[in-house]
């Protein structure tokens, strides 16, 4: 007899919603997550990102607050500050999916998830067996790595190095001008940077119409 009627290998959206939603319909669920849940956007994505950007546009307002009526001297920036404010965001956030996966009597391991069969995982740290009647493969997508030019995680990084850096550059080169890409430029900039964005299509944010 299976331990669960349902596995679910990776806790981000996709991974605990259904998760969640499966418990709810009566299935004993586990989940099974080596990192943090939530997935990238919540931890390494779009939450942090969109926190960052919150305080680059409170920057931006004080710059031009004498249009206000409001002046001030010796204005000082911190950015390790904001970067601090955008992990408390995002660890606020991790407790709640966590709260709601605990609500719901989802079994919540951690660790890395290797097939023995399949209906079967062992939990590589552990080495923890369990089985399942049925077994959901969430677990995203990693992003692409240009052949040309390595990352070594101090001179070329990544996004996810970039929501960890304490300090601005005084210049950056930022590849892609996705979504992503912008937010960051228009980070770095707000703080003083100076940031070339570099494109492969014919404009910025490609998957959006032009106009």
């Amino acid at each position: 007899m299976a331990d669960y009627d349902l596995i679910i290998l990776g806790a981000g959206p996709g991974g605990y919603v259904a998760a969640i939603r499966a418990a709810q319909l009566g299935l004993n669920t586990a989940i099974i997550e080596k990192e943090e849940v939530g997935g990238v956007c919540l931890n390494w994505g779009c939450i942090p990102s969109k926190a960052l950007l919150k305080n680059a546009d409170v920057l931006n307002l004080f710059k031009k607050s004498d249009q206000f009526g409001i002046t001030f001297d010796n204005m000082s920036v911190d950015y390790s500050k904001a970067i601090e404010r955008s992990r408390q965001v995002v660890s606020k956030l991790t407790q709640g999916v966590k709260f709601l996966l605990k609500k719901n009597k989802v079994d919540h391991i951690d660790g890395t998830a290797l097939f023995l069969d399949s209906n079967s995982i062992k939990i590589e740290e552990t080495e923890q067996i369990i089985s399942a009647n049925s077994i959901i493969i969430a677990t995203g997508a990693k992003q692409r790595q240009l052949p040309n030019l390595p990352i070594d995680h101090q001179i070329v990084i990544t996004s996810r190095d970039a929501l960890e850096l304490s300090t601005i550059p005084e210049n950056i080169g930022i590849i892609g001008g996705g979504a992503t890409g912008v937010e960051f430029a228009h980070i770095y900039s707000s703080y003083g940077s100076e940031v070339t964005l570099i494109e492969l299509m014919d404009h910025l944010v490609p998957n959006e119409d032009e106009e």
